[in-house]
C-alpha cells in the first residue's frame, strides 16, 4: 500500500533507520503469522513438525510478496522525485498475528510506503500499480514452475507463487487505503487489465485449496 501527504519531497533513494527497523519488524511479524497459517488452522491446531518447513516458505513468500512490494512504490516515488518510506502498521500487524494464531488466516495490512511530494494523478496511479505489478511478476514466473516441480520444492514454489498472487488481489481492493482505490481513479482500464491478471492467477491456488487441483 501507499499512502500520500504533501511536503517537500526529498529527491534520492535512502533508506533511513527508522524505515528499516519498520521493514524487518513488519516481515518478522508476517512471516511468522504466515508460517503458523500454512501449518494449521490457529495455534492449536499447528503441526510442528511441519513448522520449520513453513518457516522457510513463508521467509521467502513474504519476502517477494510484501518486501519487494513495499519497495516497488518507493522507487517508482523517488523516480517522480517524491520521499517515500515503509512505516509498519502496529494495529494491522497485531491482528495479523492474532488471526493467525486463533483463526489461522492471515489478515494482511502490516504497513505501508508514506509518500510526500508534487505528483500528479498519473504518477500516484503509477506509484501505486508498481506493488501490485511486483507481486504479479513473481506469480506469473513461479506459476508454470508448479507444473514441473514435485514434493517439497513443488510447495515452496507453489506457496511462494500463492502468497504473490494472493497480495496482487488484496491490494487491488478499490478501497481506501489500497492501491486499487488510487488505481481506479487513474485509469480504470489499467486497474481492470491488473485486476483480472492477478484473479487469474489467484484461482488455481483458490481451486487447490478447495480440493480441485489442476495439477
Amino acid at each position: 500500500m501507499a499512502y500520500n501527504t504533501y511536503e517537500q519531497p526529498k529527491r534520492k533513494i535512502h533508506f533511513s533507520k527508522k524505515e528499516l527497523q519498520d521493514l524487518l519488524i513488519a516481515m518478522g511479524v508476517i512471516t511468522i503469522a504466515f508460517a503458523i497459517s500454512f501449518s494449521g488452522y490457529g495455534i492449536m491446531y499447528v503441526d510442528w513438525a511441519l513448522f520449520p518447513l513453513a518457516l522457510l516458505i513463508s521467509f521467502l513468500a513474504v519476502g517477494s510478496g510484501f518486501i519487494l512490494h513495499e519497495l516497488g512504490h518507493k522507487f517508482v516515488a523517488n523516480r517522480y522525485g517524491a520521499w517515500a518510506e515503509f512505516r509498519a502498521w502496529v494495529q494491522g500487524l497485531t491482528m495479523a498475528f492474532m488471526f493467525a494464531l486463533l483463526f489461522g488466516f492471515v489478515f494482511a495490512a502490516p504497513g505501508a510506503v508514506y509518500i510526500a511530494g508534487n505528483i500528479t494523478k498519473e504518477q500516484n496511479g503509477k506509484i501505486s500499480v508498481a506493488g501490485p505489478l511486483v507481486n504479479l511478476s513473481f506469480a506469473a514466473i513461479l506459476f508454470p514452475l508448479t507444473f514441473i516441480l514435485f514434493g517439497v520444492y513443488w510447495e515452496i514454489i507453489f506457496f511462494i507463487y500463492y502468497i504473490n498472487a494472493f497480495l496482487a488481489v488484496f491490494n487491488l481492493v478499490p478501497i481506501y487505503p489500497l492501491d486499487g482505490e488510487k488505481i481506479v481513479k487513474w485509469n480504470v482500464l489499467v486497474y481492470i487489465l491488473v485486476l483480472g491478471s492477478a484473479i487469474g492467477l489467484l484461482v488455481p491456488a483458490i481451486l487447490w485449496f478447495s480440493g480441485i487441483s489442476i495439477w
